[in-house]
């Protein structure tokens, strides 16, 4: 899985949460905006309206000088003692709205988001046209993951600003909290209006690229993303976020290039490494990719994601004892993943330990009963044991799950024909090519095998042909083909295609074959 976890709300700075997680490995990262809202900067008390006290008397002035301290410790985290001086201040003054606006925002800071609620609505209750108040329980009730009611004050927030108020901070919060209700649109529109206010805000140009990203507007979040990393070259979210959406473009290359601005930044950044060894192992950098998933173990070693896709790099390496030990890692901290265990059983079969494999298949399978890649390779290794009953019911278990798995088809059609049943396996390779594959040259081939078998000659000269025209250097259809020549007595040919096929058959380095095909032309050299 590519990995996506980031972003912050607006408080004040550019901050990061985790975002979570293209292929078999997804990047690791969703590019939810933020988990925490910007904040307002801190309104002075004695700028705000006070006359709804009885007097501006002794005892309101002494409030307001709390006030003032309790806001300056807050500032300084010290929110213990902040928090004593804004109750000093209430008990003193019960009317007192900065009082408790300030109680909120230290409230939310020390984590009790239900306290900043009651807070911002006590404050609230007293002014109703107190603004930061409705500004403190978006962020509170945001945070609490009431999205709906932080719309509705962030909204209220907006409505009662003064006109010269920079309300870009405001959208922008109002994006995540459309974004998290999956209002794409109007996300879309409160970003926009957040640079509106303020074209110079790299995290709304970051937010507005990540619902863009949603929207499937890849190449305008590309730009967006531009935007907010040309505004804040130092934004480390913004390189990470960019990385994603180019790497869904398929620009690896470019992809790598954000990933590492991103490590020169933030070299902890979560989930840069793993994504940075996608970018490089869609590119067949492997040397490159293994190096960067070490690194990401070394980030994280209780990711299992990161071990699966290492041992995947590793099998297609040939690097096998590496590739099991990966896999079997992976396994062991995270038991509940069907795709760990069939990988496993690709590395156990591939070094020779068939009961292993069989045990791993099986397991992946009863994780998920409806995992088709696993039914065929577990009809694989059955085969491999010559358990040929169980391995044809295994490839037709994969196919009732999918019915465009032409692997399983393929599978299913050469151990049919091996197994003698002709018909069925033609068939079955008809079903692999009607619905494709790579390397279909092969099927078409053993097509044409299965039409020789049943005197169907003509069908069988046409299958080698096409196969021969996907891939004219295929050594098996050359051999077919003269195999196909030889029983039509037409021995010029199928010399000619023994020929063909041995020159191959050589350049591979195929010594039964080469044995076979030298034997072939040797029993028609002596006819002719």
């Amino acid at each position: 899985m590519i990995k996506t976890a980031i972003t912050k709300i607006a408080i004040t700075n550019i901050a990061i949460t985790n975002i979570a997680a293209v292929g078999l490995f997804p990047l690791i990262g969703s590019l939810t905006p933020a988990l925490e809202p910007i904040a307002l900067a801190q309104t002075s008390p004695t700028t705000v309206r006070v006359d709804r006290l009885i007097s501006q008397n002794d005892s309101v002035n002494s409030s307001i000088k709390l006030v003032e301290q309790a806001n300056s410790l807050r500032e300084q985290n010290q929110l213990d003692r902040a928090l004593t001086l804004y109750r000093q201040a209430i008990a003193a003054s019960p009317e007192l709205v900065p009082a408790y606006y300030g109680l909120g925002v230290a409230l939310r800071q020390k984590g009790d988001i239900q306290g900043a609620i009651n807070a911002h609505r006590q404050a609230i209750t007293i002014d109703k046209s107190y603004t930061p108040a409705y500004y403190g329980l978006g962020i509170a009730l945001y945070q609490k993951g009431d999205s709906s009611g932080a719309i509705d004050a962030y909204q209220q927030f907006i409505q009662l600003s003064k006109a010269d108020t920079n309300l870009a901070p405001a959208y922008y919060n109002l994006g995540l909290a459309y974004e998290r209700r999956n209002n794409i649109d109007e996300a879309v529109a409160s970003f926009r209006k957040a640079i509106e206010f303020d074209p110079k805000y790299a995290l709304a140009h970051n937010g507005l690229g990540t619902v863009l990203r949603r929207q499937g507007n890849r190449k305008e979040a590309i730009a967006a993303y531009r935007k907010a990393i040309e505004l804040a070259p130092q934004y480390a979210v913004a390189h990470f976020a960019l990385g994603i959406s180019l790497y869904e473009d398929r620009d690896y290359t470019g992809a790598i290039e954000a990933y590492k601005r991103v490590t020169t930044l933030e070299p902890n950044f979560p989930n840069v490494y793993y994504n940075l060894g996608l970018a490089y192992n869609q590119l067949s950098d492997r040397p490159n990719a293994i190096a960067t998933f070490r690194k990401a173990i070394e980030q994280d070693p209780r990711n299992a994601d990161i071990y699966a896709i290492l041992g995947s790099v590793f099998l297609r390496d040939e690097n096998i004892p590496e590739a099991a030990e990966a896999f079997k890692r992976s396994t062991e901290i995270n038991p509940k993943v069907a795709s760990s265990f069939n990988g496993l059983g690709l590395a156990l079969r591939r070094q020779g330990d068939l009961e292993g494999a069989i045990a791993a298949y099986q397991k992946s399978i009863t994780i998920n009963p409806n995992y088709a890649v696993a039914y065929n390779n577990l009809g694989r290794v059955l085969s491999d044991q010559n358990r040929n009953t169980e391995a044809i019911a295994a490839f037709r278990r994969a196919i009732a799950i999918d019915a465009q798995n032409a692997v399983a088809y393929s599978n299913l059609g050469n151990l049919l024909r091996s197994q003698g049943n002709s018909d069925e396996a033609i068939d079955a390779f008809q079903k692999t090519i009607a619905i494709g594959k790579e390397d279909l040259w092969v099927d078409y081939t053993s097509l044409g095998l299965a039409y020789a078998d049943r005197g169907r000659l003509g069908e069988a000269q046409n299958a080698y042909f096409k196969a021969l025209s996907l891939n004219p250097n295929f050594a098996k259809a050359h051999f077919g083909l003269g195999a196909l020549y030889t029983l039509k007595g037409e021995v010029s040919n199928a010399i000619r295609s023994y020929q063909e096929a041995l020159k191959l058959y050589e350049e591979n380095r195929d010594a039964e074959w080469i044995k076979r095909t030298q034997q072939a032309i040797q029993a028609l050299q002596g006819i002719t």
